[in-house]
């Protein structure tokens, strides 16, 4: 049996994705896979009891037939944070080993899953470092590369890991960046001993994040169409220029939400003209009765929300990047994405997998 941990040098890096895609690959080619996270850091109630909400998303998309307390022993809750600064937390090893037991009996490969960085985890003494060199599993290491930064993180993790890291995948990689990292950092890092198994670009898909979730994030009122709350948004724009020129660029954005002020019904008018997901209005104004109607034609959602525009912009920044995959589109693109861009062959090669 064969483990193999996916850790990353940052949180929100794809680790999920590329658990997803990997796990799925490796039961189509008919082998047994189990899953492990260690440690969950997304807390949530099923049945009564707080489990992992990663792990329960990875147990119902790679059928696994484990309970939850198994697949996630250890699930990061303010309690848990506050009996490890008294220096109380209770044998956290034992019990991660007992699922680790649980979990990978009768299997091909394990797959555990890191929390966050390498390093989460560690002021309870369950670092993924430590976990990786204890369950003596290869690492595939996620980095959410941005520029010469990420260099420093991955060759510290070399050093930390020694033999133990697989390879490392470059994702999230903008097209600006493309060229760069294919043809300086993939031979950089193959210099250093580092191998790249995949190169994954920034996909609109995968960072996209529904109008329900948007107006869920902003705690929004939606004024119609209600039906079309599950609708991709690939992008934000701010209409606070004047109508013309606010009409040319929001042609140019598609699967767009535009962020304006209630007062602004000729931004609103443009940009319902457009390729218009959602129309945010913020200030906690309402739109006059022909806009909505318009809105209500075109099948496109307005959201009320309280925050001014500025404030209302850095909340959806903030969450840029972390939406979780969850939607059956997003894990069909993400499949996509990886059978295209992610060395499954190699992979399967260095777990020695036959």
């Amino acid at each position: 049996m064969q483990t193999l941990f996916i850790g990353s040098t940052a949180g929100n890096s794809g680790k999920t994705m590329i658990t997803v895609g990997l796990g799925l690959a490796l039961k189509e080619s008919r082998y047994k896979v189990g899953y492990l996270k260690p440690l969950g850091k997304m807390p949530t109630t099923s049945n009564g009891k707080v489990v992992d909400a990663d792990a329960q998303f990875l147990k119902g998309i790679l059928q696994l037939q484990e309970p939850l307390d198994q697949i996630c022993p250890v699930v990061l809750t303010q309690d848990l944070v506050a009996r490890g600064l008294r220096g109380e937390a209770p044998d956290l090893h034992s019990r991660i080993q007992q699922a680790y037991e649980a979990v990978s009996m009768g299997k091909d490969v394990t797959l555990i899953g890191g929390a966050g960085s390498l390093a989460d985890g560690a002021f309870l003494g369950i670092s993924g470092t430590r976990l990786a060199k204890e369950f003596r599993a290869s690492v595939l290491l996620i980095d959410p590369y941005l520029n010469e930064v990420c260099l420093d993180c991955i060759l510290t993790a070399k050093e930390a890991l020694g033999e133990r890291l697989m390879g490392v995948v470059l994702n999230r990689v903008t097209p600006q960046s493309l060229p760069e990292v294919e043809q300086m950092v993939v031979p950089f890092l193959g210099a250093k001993g580092i191998e790249v198994l995949g190169v994954l670009p920034l996909d609109r898909v995968l960072d996209a994040v529904t109008v329900r979730q948007l107006t869920e994030i902003l705690d929004g009122k939606v004024i119609c169409a209600h039906e079309r709350l599950d609708e991709f948004v690939e992008r934000f724009s701010v209409g606070a220029m004047d109508v013309d020129a606010a009409l040319g660029y929001f042609r140019k954005l598609p699967n767009k939400a535009v962020i304006t002020g209630g007062h602004r019904a000729d931004i609103q008018l443009a940009a319902l003209e457009t390729s218009t997901k959602c129309l945010v209005l913020t200030g906690d104004q309402m739109p006059n009765e022909i806009i909505i109607a318009r809105a209500r034609e075109v099948g496109v959602p307005m959201i009320s929300v309280h925050y001014d525009t500025l404030t209302t912009v850095e909340k959806l920044e903030a969450v840029l990047g972390r939406i979780r995959i969850r939607e059956e589109r997003k894990v069909q693109r993400a499949r996509e994405l990886l059978r295209e861009r992610l060395n499954y062959r190699r992979i399967i090669q260095k777990l020695g997998l036959q």
